[in-house]
């Protein structure tokens, strides 16, 4: 029996092309490990989202090398598409998959395996063409217990420090029909959550024939109510309506978070990472969900010392964070990327500056999450149990459905089920725990 071992970095799409992977692969007779030292094929799943997401892939694929030289070696990923020729001069690589063929994956790795085929994708090293929706032949299941469904790929919008379209290609979407029986599908077999994901999930359907919509996917997937709850992956904010809004406050099954990327809290510089919006604008968003669900988990995501971003901008990025009911937010140093207008604008912050400007930020960032779980504190909350406990404390542990994790005492039944906790305390290192409520 073959083994395989899959290294996947970077965004929730990458997790869900990975789990897809696995379970071709598994679903062929192939055994998944742990341990790239036992594999007989590594897969090494790339970001280049940042420059040191690059790096960090370089290096796991070369240390994977070192683990195990005489497995056969696949890179794919964002980082395989833009930067293959690189990726070709480390010895030891033996496929190096592009997106436009990464669906093939399972038929390449396995025919690499049994029949010693080299593949290197031809458009590989290239801005991503792909305009059509393309995915494995499989429900992305594998182990966790909260799936990953992705219903979009690529993104038009082309901001001036982003190469996610270069490596990924125009947005394009699964039909409809398919999203909502593969959701099925997941319900069918046990599963109580289901995180819906894309790189812009908010364009969904603008390219299918006939056109549709993403708040049209959002109320038929509701109608049909397959799971128990399904989690929404990051929206933009043009693409949050008041017709979304409504859909995903209005409803249980909709889980009470959601993840805008903001990237600055000034609007001269929004203007220059050409974001289609204001901070007014964000502002309204932010403020309309926290009034129908004010326990909403509201996260965003900021960059920090993009060129040119003097104090001044600086200031109003924090201040901004800080007038905003936020749950928690992803803080990321501006880095440059070929390929995007941002990489040739002047104005590059030093490296002490962009190490002071990152912590202060991270530290709003950590002071609204705190107060944002001490909040729920006493409250009763849906917690879905994760398939299994808690290292440190042999607790069990899972996430509510505004994604604050807790532990709590049970017996394994429990494992995969929605349970009603009530919340008792913050401890040190930022969960809650918990106690089951007597029925």
């Amino acid at each position: 029996m073959p083994r395989y071992f899959i290294n996947t970095l970077g965004c929730k799409v990458n997790r869900f092309e990975s789990d897809a992977v696995g379970m071709a692969l598994s679903s062929r007779g192939w055994q998944e490990t742990q341990q790239p030292a036992a594999a007989d094929v590594c897969i090494i799943n790339t970001c280049t989202v940042t420059g040191k997401a690059s790096v960090e892939s370089r290096n796991h694929i070369r240390q994977t090398i070192r683990k195990n030289p005489s497995a056969k070696m696949v890179v794919t990923g964002c980082y395989a598409q833009t930067e293959a020729e690189e990726i070709e001069k480390i010895d030891g690589v033996d496929a190096v998959i592009s997106h436009t063929e990464k669906h093939k994956l399972p038929e390449l790795i396995i025919a690499l395996y049994e029949k010693g085929e080299a593949h290197f994708s031809e458009d590989r090293n290239k801005s991503c063409r792909e305009t059509e929706f393309k995915g494995i032949d499989v429900d992305a299941l594998g182990t966790r217990t909260r799936p990953l469904l992705k219903v979009q790929d690529g993104c038009n919008a082309f901001c001036s420090y982003c190469i996610v379209p270069h490596t990924r290609g125009r947005s394009r979407s699964m039909p409809m029909a398919e999203a909502v029986s593969r959701l099925a599908s997941l319900g069918a077999r046990g599963y109580q959550e289901v995180v819906l994901t894309g790189i812009h999930i908010g364009c969904y359907g603008q390219d299918l024939t006939p056109p549709t919509s993403f708040s049209a996917l959002l109320k038929r997937l509701a109608e049909e109510k397959a799971v128990k709850r399904v989690r929404l992956s990051s929206m933009e904010p043009m693409e949050i309506t008041d017709e979304v809004i409504d859909i995903i406050t209005g409803s249980p099954f909709y889980c009470d978070h959601v993840h805008i990327p903001l990237q600055s809290g000034d609007d001269t510089v929004l203007s220059r990472m050409k974001r289609p919006y204001t901070t007014e604008r964000f502002r309204e968003l932010v403020t309309r969900i926290h009034a129908l669900s004010p326990s909403a988990a509201i996260g965003a995501d900021v960059i920090i010392g993009f060129p040119g971003e003097t104090e001044e901008q600086f200031e109003n990025t924090c201040a901004f964070l800080e007038s905003l009911p936020l749950a928690y937010l992803h803080v990321f140093p501006f880095s440059p990327r070929a390929k995007t207008p941002a990489a040739t604008f002047d104005g590059r912050l030093d490296k002490e500056t962009m190490k002071h400007r990152t912590a202060r930020v991270r530290a709003i960032g950590q002071t609204a999450k705190k107060r944002f779980m001490d909040a729920a504190v006493g409250t009763r909350a849906e917690v879905l149990v994760e398939r299994e406990r808690d290292h440190h404390t042999g607790l069990l542990k899972g996430v509510t459905s505004n994604y604050i994790p807790v532990q709590f005492e049970g017996d394994d039944s429990l494992m995969n089920q929605l349970v009603p906790v009530i919340l008792d305390s913050v401890t040190p290192d930022g969960h809650l725990t918990g106690r089951r409520e007597e029925s």
